[in-house]
């Protein structure tokens, strides 16, 4: 009998036992379910993005947890970086907004995804994209450099829902890890340059054909553009050589002098045209010079450095030179194309700026920055927050433990490593934003932060122009 009681017991246990593996396993398959409904109900539709493979490689990730992915194309150039799922709008931009509309309600779209929020089609869909309850998701070149991506919900820099508030930035940063240290992705010119060839040329040879109502983001035609870079190109040793001159000369004159840094920004850019107080970078460029010949020290020099994809159009020196003549600083402005940002960096005793990256990368090296435009680390405590008048004499330095919560609450919110070129750069980045945009929890608000819904220089600069 006690064999065959150990032998009952034995047998109880196992069933047990299978019972409990079965309830486990059902609970499990339900969970899974509940998560694979979850992502295979979501309906991604893109817009535009970059001249790369990006979107392509990122849509492969999000359609393997079960979403489904289809893009609008625009142009040729979009076709061509693209194989899945699509169609073609070849419309106005009049009746872009009710078309948008139309498909989003006949396919069930749940996210919009887009390439910056400043293209006039792409501004309308963030309105549409609100107005239906649908996730929208703006993507860009990181705010952290190099190597990293921005992805945010509805808008960037003045429209950017990452708070402004030093106490909530510090909250965010409380539940993020520190950045580890990566390996820089390769990176290549020439690729950024064929990737470009690649997009445009079809869209100038075959666009009036296909799509006549198509036009450029840019703010000139490509072939124009082109035109630049060849020019630019072909004064390189030139330039180079004028750069180590200056360079040589700002060294040398941080010694006993106050040097400046203003970082110049593409004037072309959304983040001038659509983020900065009258989206005029050459006007915000003659106020600030009235002001440094007004208010910063007699000795103080002020040095302008070309955005280092410049397409060589502008003529910086004449344009600046002019302006530094008129007002009787011409002595103590210069304009460099080149040198090593890092080290400029090192020399400046301050760097004024729009609303350029570069001021974040200031920010870490430990340098006072004033912003002129909503910039994601223009917060108290970081930037300079008193007028444009006192920056030149009276700075404000970064405090370094906000600094660093502000980094590490980006990377955890905003921002993902990777990048638009090169083979690692593509596949770690759109692997890392698949898995944010699938993380249905939101760290941040859906509403722009109302520290940066106004532009607070405005009237300063403004003033400037009126009494120069």
């Amino acid at each position: 009998m006690g064999f065959y009681a150990a032998k009952i017991r034995l047998w109880r246990h196992f069933n047990e036992a299978e019972h409990l593996k079965r309830c486990l396993h059902n609970k499990s398959n339900r969970r899974v379910k509940h998560e694979s409904q979850v992502t295979r109900s979501r309906h991604f539709l893109f817009l535009q993005g970059p001249a790369s493979p990006f979107l392509r490689r990122l849509a492969q990730h999000l359609e393997a947890h079960g979403c489904r992915v289809t893009k609008v194309n625009f142009c040729l150039g979009d076709v061509i970086f693209w194989r899945g799922k699509g169609c073609f709008y070849r419309g106005c931009n009049s009746d872009w907004p009710d078309w948008l509309a139309s498909l989003i309600r006949r396919r069930g779209v749940t996210d919009l995804l887009m390439l910056g929020d400043g293209r006039d089609k792409h501004a309308a869909a963030i309105d549409i994209g609100r107005a239906l309850g649908l996730g929208v998701h703006i993507f860009e070149h990181g705010y952290l450099r190099p190597d990293w991506l921005t992805v945010e919900p509805f808008g960037m820099s003045s429209q950017s829902c990452f708070p402004a508030n030093p106490a909530a930035i510090r909250a965010l940063a409380e539940k993020a890890p520190p950045l580890p240290s990566h390996a820089a992705f390769p990176s290549s010119f020439l690729v950024y340059a064929l990737s470009d060839l690649v997009y445009h040329i079809p869209n100038v040879l075959l666009g009036f054909l296909l799509h006549p109502h198509y036009q450029t983001h840019g703010a000139v035609h490509p072939a124009v553009e082109y035109g630049g870079w060849i020019w630019k190109g072909m004064r390189r040793h030139a330039r180079r050589r004028d750069a180590e001159r200056i360079a040589s000369t700002i060294v040398e004159e941080a010694k006993t002098n106050d040097i400046f840094l203003f970082p110049l920004q593409l004037p072309g850019d959304y983040q001038i045209r659509r983020h900065a107080p009258g989206g005029d970078l050459f006007r915000i460029l003659e106020a600030v010079l009235v002001s440094f010949a007004r208010h910063a020290d007699p000795h103080a020099r002020l040095l302008f450095k070309v955005h280092p994809i410049d397409n060589g159009l502008q003529n910086w020196n004449g344009r600046i030179g002019t302006m530094a003549r008129r007002l009787n600083v011409a002595d103590r402005v210069d304009v460099i194309d080149g040198g090593d940002l890092g080290h400029l960096i090192q020399l400046s005793r301050g760097l004024v700026t729009v609303n350029s990256t570069v001021g974040l990368t200031a920010l870490q090296a430990g340098c006072p920055v004033i912003a002129l435009a909503p910039a994601i680390y223009d917060v108290p405590g970081l930037t300079h927050q008193g007028s444009l008048a006192t920056f030149w004499c009276n700075r404000t330095p970064p405090d370094p433990e906000l600094l660093d919560g502000l980094v590490r609450a980006m990377a955890a919110t905003i921002q993902v490593r990777g990048g638009f070129l090169g083979k690692e750069a593509i596949a770690e980045g759109a692997k890392a934003m698949a898995e944010r945009l699938l993380n249905t929890m939101q760290d941040v608000a859906d509403r722009p932060s109302p520290e940066r819904a106004h532009f607070r220089y405005a009237q300063e600069l403004a003033d400037l122009l009126d009494r120069r």
